[in-house]
């Protein structure tokens, strides 16, 4: 089969119907009909003399012979996409851009305000999202441009994406003004484990890093209360005898009191994570030092 007599544009359509696992779904990221998606895929078939995806009910599983070509099909299409976007042709002034980030609540609560002030000045007509999305989710999105960035503790094992690493800090126990924690003066881990914990976790099972080492000591931590997100954890903390343990920066900008875990625990670490057809667009590399900024203001604090 020589490329010259090949419509390119049907390896788009292929890669979509890969990744989404629908011809329906794979027709609104291409942004052409159900029909004609299906048309492409009779093209295909005919031009690789293989069924190429078979219908079930989960969705559009693809054979053998799709699974072995994908890899290079997506890596000419990053390249091409890379190719052909204009970095200098990006001007955040006059731009309406509206950029899909993945935060947790700790990182919106770190990098949001900067963010914004920043785009208020310098980009008044570009919006900003953040959504919550699982891990297991995460390069399909940042794949289809359902998010532009993700920041996360863990680089998802893909091919797809690439990641910088834009914080880290060590963990405390912070606590209430006048806790007792604060009245000892050689704070030992039998004291730190004495104490009643609030536990924040969005995930309905699984250990929080900090438990995973705990478990390693041979130690665990009393949870009395196990809440969903950060913002509520200050409040409480101030007003019980809850102890939280909480990366460092975040006791600071909350101005709770702390004492140091003597342990060795690793340091919580947050990579800036996108994907690869990415790279080399304007937007998308103004909106990533953007956030990188942002986070180093954050390491000041």
């Amino acid at each position: 089969m020589k490329i010259s007599s090949f419509d390119l544009n049907l390896f788009v359509i292929l890669n979509a119907i890969y990744t989404e696992g629908s011809l329906t779904k794979a027709a609104h990221v291409v942004g052409i009909t159900q029909p004609a998606v299906s048309n492409a895929l009779s093209r295909l078939r005919e031009k690789f003399n293989d069924e190429l995806f078979i219908r079930t009910g989960s969705g559009m599983v693809p054979t053998q012979k799709t699974e072995n070509i994908i890899s290079d099909i997506q890596g000419a299409l990053s390249l091409m996409q890379q190719s052909v976007n204009e970095p200098d042709t990006f001007d955040p002034i006059v731009s309406n851009r509206s950029f899909k980030l993945s935060l947790g609540d700790i990182s919106e609560g770190r990098v949001l305000p900067y963010l914004m002030q920043e785009v208020y000045k310098n980009a008044p007509n570009i919006s900003v999202g953040s959504y919550g999305y699982n891990r297991s989710d995460q390069v399909h999105a940042l794949s289809t441009n359902n998010l532009d960035f993700v920041v996360d503790p863990v680089i998802p094992a893909s091919d797809e994406i690439n990641s910088y690493k834009v914080f880290e800090d060590d963990f405390v126990v912070a606590h209430r003004d006048g806790h007792p924690l604060s009245k000892i003066a050689d704070v030992t881990m039998d004291d730190i484990l004495a104490q009643r914990y609030l536990n924040v976790s969005a995930r309905k099972r699984g250990l929080h890093l900090i438990d995973i080492e705990l478990d390693k000591l041979g130690s665990r931590r009393d949870v009395a209360l196990r809440c969903q997100h950060f913002l509520i954890a200050p409040p409480i903390i101030r007003s019980t005898d809850l102890a939280i343990m909480v990366t460092r920066s975040f006791a600071k900008i909350h101005e709770l009191p702390f004492v140091e875990i003597p342990a060795e625990i690793p340091t919580m670490e947050y990579f800036l994570i996108w994907h690869k057809s990415d790279e080399g667009d304007g937007g998308h590399l103004w909106m990533k030092d953007l956030l990188i900024k942002a986070f180093e203001k954050a390491k000041k604090h």
